[in-house]
């Protein structure tokens, strides 16, 4: 007898488990954010130069060659 009064004291029904599919959306999300990250370098770039700018691009001039013989530009040790 003492069985049946615990069973009856318990509840019927068990407590329904939350649903979380806010953070499988999240998860979800997240992963392909990565996948997308690191397949794609056009992705890859955009959050790179949202993260620290966009690359400078340098345009290299190379020096003016120098004329002559070298005697219109003496060294000091040419000079005396």
């Amino acid at each position: 007898m003492g069985k049946r009064k615990a069973k009856q004291a318990e509840p019927e029904e068990k407590p329904k488990k939350k649903k979380r599919r806010g953070r499988k959306f999240l998860f979800l999300l997240l992963v392909g954010g990565i996948a997308a990250l690191v397949l794609s370098e056009d992705v890859r770039n955009k959050a790179l130069d949202a993260l620290f700018g966009s690359e400078e691009e340098f345009q290299y001039s190379p020096p003016a060659p120098a004329s002559g013989n070298g005697a219109a530009n003496p060294t000091p040790a040419q000079a005396s």
